[in-house]
């Protein structure tokens, strides 16, 4: 396992009523994250399998889809992945990952 950030994600509205997709402070996690591969997943995003990742995470942060992961990038900086998939049936939870 490594060290990783998460910001959530928060929307808000400008002045003309759009929605404005900002992300809150960053909190370390430890997980394990990887490529994505194998049959399925290339079925699933065929030409965006390479912006794809996957991450086990098994500690007590709650998370959501549209949240952003701090990969390859620092803290203080904007997230580099969102969390596209969650599936909480599994043990570590399993989560896909896609480059923003």
């Amino acid at each position: 396992m490594k060290s990783y950030h998460l910001k959530r994600r928060q929307v808000s509205k400008d002045k003309e009523g759009g929605s404005i997709v900002t992300y809150g402070d960053a909190v370390e996690i430890k997980a394990t994250i990887w490529p994505a591969g194998g049959k399925v997943q290339a079925q699933m995003y065929g030409e965006k399998l390479a912006y794809i990742k996957n991450m086990e995470y098994a500690g007590n942060e709650n998370m959501q889809e549209g949240d952003g992961i701090c990969v390859f990038v620092g803290p203080d900086a904007d997230p580099d992945y969102k969390i596209i998939s969650i599936k909480p049936e599994y043990n570590p939870k399993l989560m896909e990952l896609e480059k923003m």
